[in-house]
């Protein structure tokens, strides 16, 4: 009997077939190259259609694992190891956080590669710094069977390194966004838009000290919502441009009235 996890990755390698096919088609490939893996004909675009191919053999090598391990099963994994008691099954984790920012992160360097580099850059940095803490993350998770024990772990590991990295990439992202707010806003507009964000911030930082109570869950989410928001509209900002200076003063001189001689 096939396994959820075998049907999952051969559903995401016949996607990338079809994908690569597709592409291979609308890039200029002959009726018969992009079906033949290139033996009969041109395949279009060869980078697209080579990544794409490559993705679906690794989608079916994941495949052939999950099914060959019956997606870690634990009635198997006693059949394979010939003992009647059925191993421990591994502890419950708690929800996570990276999968967004990272979702956040790609986002922006899409972005990125139609606005400007710099923002395409900053996503990509996005993306390793996410796809690092989640990795750490997911192996403190199993290090061992007590959750106390795997936290003060990652705890250990981790906050020397993550705490000033982290800090200084996040302050830089962000004052990147609010900048392309600023400037994309009127003079007015930037004036009103930099007063309600700083009441907003110093009237959430002042209920939260006040409420020691709250939960952290509720933190980070106000913490993320806030970051996320901030993004977002630095995207669209710098998406929509910046706004037109307009110098005034007696050393400015207008470009349209400079005579030619001839």
């Amino acid at each position: 009997m096939l396994t959820t996890g075998f049907k999952l990755w051969f559903g995401l390698c016949v996607v990338m077939v079809a994908a690569a096919i597709f592409a291979g088609y609308t890039t200029g490939g002959t009726e018969t190259g992009p079906i033949s893996l290139g033996w009969k004909g041109g395949v279009g675009n060869h980078v697209v259609y080579t990544l794409l191919m490559i993705g679906a053999a690794s989608m079916a090598v994941m495949g052939v694992v999950s099914q060959a391990f019956r997606d870690s099963d634990p009635e198997a994994a006693t059949e394979l190891l010939g003992t009647e008691e059925t191993p421990e099954a591994q502890s419950e984790t708690g929800s996570s956080w990276w999968p967004i920012f990272a979702a956040l992160g790609l986002s922006i360097s899409v972005v990125g590669l139609v606005v400007h580099s710099a923002i395409f850059v900053i996503g990509i940095l996005i993306i390793v710094a996410i796809g690092f803490e989640w990795t750490i993350t997911n192996w403190s998770e199993k290090a061992t069977s007590d959750p106390e024990l795997n936290r003060e772990l990652r705890e250990r590991l981790m906050r020397p390194i993550e705490v000033p990295l982290i800090g200084a990439l996040g302050i830089g992202v962000l004052v990147l966004a609010v900048s392309r707010i600023l400037l994309s806003s009127s003079a007015s507009g930037a004036v009103l838009v930099a007063t309600i964000v700083a009441v907003l911030i110093f009237g959430t930082a002042y209920y939260i000290s006040t409420r020691p109570s709250i939960s952290r869950g509720f933190i980070q989410s106000v913490l993320f919502l806030g970051i996320a928001g901030i993004l977002i509209a630095g995207l669209i900002s710098a998406v929509v441009g910046e706004r037109d200076f307009h110098h005034k003063g007696p050393d400015h001189h207008d470009d349209s009235h400079v005579e030619v001689e001839h």
